[in-house]
């Protein structure tokens, strides 16, 4: 009690209104602006200004779609690395890095936060921030012309779309997916999220509507179905955006296809200026492919160089081999990181198996020589008993010759008992004596061993009860080698079957029983 009233102690209360507000802040973020606009900044404490920048920058960033500048988004990243929660440290690495690329600070360091943002999402298991930032990588990557890490994050925003059983996110997951695959020529797994997308189209949006419909109309272009394809274009056209011109690129393929090849240049010619790189090229490629079409070889190929400078300004602005590179290599060094803490973590574990079976075997050794020892004692003092009821019954004339027969056969079991673990100790310490290896004896013998020398050597045995306390066999022995036999350590590592270095270890752990 007195440990967590000092922890309730060290926490700072949050402002109610900020902890309201970062709660709704993701599902109702006009509301969570609201809020934050009620905070007095004067008396907030540090934490709390804190909270209070992170909030108002995600809800300025959501709502309004704007932000001045990255510098009071760092000032959270720096504090949070330091003082803050999952909760709070991803969100601030997460904003900062849709400030970057949005407003276009910097891609790389876009990317950087982004993947630090997963980094803290994947630590922290967090599906949502997990989702938002797979999806923005996503985005990143495609803007970057990185087919394969476009490919890698669409799939893993729609895992996370799947788990966190919202319909909205699921279908732009398999429009991102379809892209991808497009663009890695892999058509029949494309078609396939394309399909799966139109489960959805009750869900979505105008805008994504859009993009659903002209997906499938280009896909029924591609399998020259030409009624389907103009079913979903005009479906397109229904619900496209002024901005959007990209379904102009399925409909100059159909002219392209009837042969009308002037109308469909004029139709392509509204697609080279969109800002996805991906149309843009598409539609660059088209127009050239109709220049070659019309015998006009010199457009042609200017259109073509026009499409690879365009291609290497994409890579050139957005630093898109670096990006790639560096993720690859962030990966990389993560992935080694986990193992290694799996293979500490694996490792310690057997550490722990091999911990608990010495000491359940060291317990089970004692337990077996203290039983062994606990028996000689007990015929002992068996053999003692005996004697003393026959004596007694014959100075009463009470026992008859089979009574006394019955005690004298016990005694002379006892004895034989006693005598047979003598004769083993005997047999053992003749082995000392003679300098021979001893490491094959058993524990029963070594107990043997141990009892034999009691008996032959009473005060010694005394002098180290009186010394020592809970001696080992194994300690009794060296001791014996050591004290009694005076060997020096050559011999004694050879009699024990042990490096001379071990013995070291053995007198200094004997020298911590001493009394």
């Amino acid at each position: 009690m007195m440990i967590i009233a000092m922890m309730a102690g060290c926490n700072e209360v949050r402002n109610p209104l900020l902890k309201e507000a970062a709660e709704i802040v993701h599902q109702r973020p006009d509301s969570a602006r609201v809020l934050i606009s009620k905070v007095a900044t004067a008396s907030l404490s540090e934490a709390d200004r804190m909270e209070y920048n992170l909030l108002k920058v995600m809800t300025d960033y959501i709502v309004l779609h704007q932000a001045e500048g990255d510098s009071l988004i760092s000032t959270c990243v720096d504090y949070y690395d330091h003082h803050g929660d999952a909760w709070h440290r991803g969100r601030a690495y997460y904003y900062r890095a849709g400030i970057r690329r949005r407003f276009q600070l910097g891609m790389v360091d876009a990317v950087k936060d982004y993947k630090m943002a997963e980094r803290i999402a994947e630590d922290a298991d967090e599906e949502l921030l997990k989702n938002m930032v797979y999806e923005n990588l996503a985005y990143a990557n495609y803007y970057c012309l990185n087919h394969t890490l476009l490919l890698n994050y669409s799939q893993k925003f729609l895992e996370s779309s799947l788990k966190l059983n919202d319909s909205v996110m699921v279908m732009r997951g398999l429009q991102m997916c379809a892209a991808a695959y497009s663009q890695m020529k892999m058509q029949d797994n494309a078609y396939d999220c394309i399909f799966k997308s139109l489960d959805y189209i009750h869900l979505a949006d105008s805008l994504l509507r859009s993009d659903i419909y002209f997906n499938v109309g280009a896909m029924y272009e591609e399998k020259n179905d030409e009624l389907n394809a103009r079913k979903y274009l005009n479906l397109w056209k229904k619900y496209k955006t002024a901005a959007s011109n990209k379904g102009n690129i399925t409909e100059a393929r159909l002219l392209k296809a009837q042969g009308h090849y002037e109308e469909a240049k004029d139709v392509v010619k509204n697609c080279i200026t969109m800002k996805d790189p991906f149309v843009r090229i598409n539609a660059m490629e088209l127009l050239a492919e109709l220049y070659e079409l019309t015998d006009d070889k010199g457009e042609a190929l200017k259109m073509k160089k026009q499409v690879d400078a365009y291609k290497d300004s994409v890579m050139t602005i957005n630093h898109s081999l670096e990006i790639a590179d560096w993720q690859q290599k962030y990966d990389e060094e993560r992935w080694e990181e986990k193992s290694q803490r799996k293979m500490m973590g694996t490792a310690s574990v057997i550490t722990f198996v091999i911990i608990v079976v010495l000491a359940v075997g060291i317990w089970w050794h004692r337990k077996r020589v203290h039983e062994l020892g606990f028996q000689l004692d007990e015929n002992a003092k068996l053999i003692n008993e005996h004697q003393a009821k026959i004596e007694r019954l014959q100075q009463n004339g009470e026992a008859s010759e089979q009574t006394i027969a019955e005690l004298n056969r016990q005694i002379e079991t006892s004895r034989q008992r006693i005598s047979n673990k003598l004769l083993v100790g005997t047999r053992c310490f003749v082995r000392m004596q003679q300098k021979e290896c001893i490491a094959d004896l058993t524990p029963e013998e070594r107990q043997c061993l141990i009892d034999y020398f009691a008996l032959l050597r009473p005060k010694r045995w005394q002098e180290w009860e009186h010394t020592y306390t809970s001696l080992t066999p194994a300690q009794y022995v060296f001791l014996i080698l050591q004290d009694d036999l005076h060997y020096d350590d050559d011999t004694i590592a050879k009699i024990l079957d042990v490096k001379p270095a071990s013995l070291r270890t053995l007198r200094s752990r004997i020298k911590g029983r001493e009394k």
